[in-house]
């Protein structure tokens, strides 16, 4: 798993959130990729998991405390692991990164609590027994942890 990113962390509530956060709305993220069906399944997962894993429930971007936004800025797939072969290279292992700038606002304080301008994850994958789809949601999986991450540090 390769994780890489800068942020301006700042909390004071439990959970990584201020304490007047008991709500959370996740936008759609813009995809800049040609994987199109990236922002849904980047939005699904985010929706199941995020509201429980940071103790706030999910609500509309009107009536929320805060707010999760984004871009997809890259997909990329590519061999980690091959042999050079005379017939063409051997490739035992595959890597699918995803990068993404996201933010998490706070629409109470009208403020930043959480930001990444370059947030990428990655996740691996045997060609020979899975397909890109499981790199695939191991990145949006690594992606998802690396925001929860960002949003319970304490700096």
């Amino acid at each position: 798993m390769a994780l890489a990113g800068c942020g301006v962390y700042s909390f004071t509530g439990g959970g990584g959130l201020p304490g007047h956060v008991d709500s959370i709305a996740i936008l759609p993220f813009e995809n800049q990729t040609t994987q199109f069906t990236l922002t849904q399944e980047l939005t699904q997962k985010l929706t199941d998991v995020l509201p429980g894993r940071l103790g706030v429930r999910l609500a509309d971007e009107r009536s929320a405390d805060a707010v999760v936004r984004g871009q997809i800025t890259r997909y990329n797939e590519s061999a980690v692991n091959y042999q050079p072969d005379p017939g063409g290279p051997v490739v035992f292992q595959r890597r699918v990164d995803i990068s993404v700038s996201v933010e998490i606002f706070d629409t109470t304080e009208e403020q930043v609590l959480w930001s990444s301008a370059s947030l990428t994850a990655s996740g691996e994958y045997l060609p020979d027994s899975q397909t890109e789809e499981v790199g695939r949601q191991l990145a949006i999986d690594n992606l998802i942890n690396a925001i929860i991450d960002g949003a319970q540090s304490q700096w």
